[in-house]
């Protein structure tokens, strides 16, 4: 990722836990399943992930394939340019009534 991009997740991060919610950042590797978003975790009980991209840049094939999985086993994705276009996202984002089982 380039350092603009760096620094969006960053702030991106920053605005959702400020907010409540929980993310880390998806770093890439030999290992790591190709077309992963940058950013994942949990909003209100939903599963969120967070493609960042600079204005102008587009997502490649590899990752709006992943970014269809994801939605297919019922989690959310946005290919976000800005913090604001996050938070607004999120907004739409109905709470999960039911609070998830705690495993000990």
């Amino acid at each position: 990722m380039t350092q603009p991009e760096s620094k969006l997740s960053r702030s991106i991060m920053s605005a959702v836990r400020a907010r409540g919610g929980f993310v880390f950042k998806v770093h890439g590797g030999p290992t790591m399943m190709a077309g992963l978003p940058d950013i994942t975790g949990v909003w209100n009980g939903h599963s969120i992930w967070i493609e960042t991209k600079m204005p102008g840049n587009k997502p490649s094939t590899r990752q709006l394939y992943v970014h269809e999985q994801i939605r297919a086993g019922g989690g959310n994705v946005l290919v976000a340019y800005s913090v604001a276009e996050v938070l607004q996202w999120l907004t739409t984002l109905p709470p999960v009534h039911e609070k998830p089982l705690a495993l000990i």
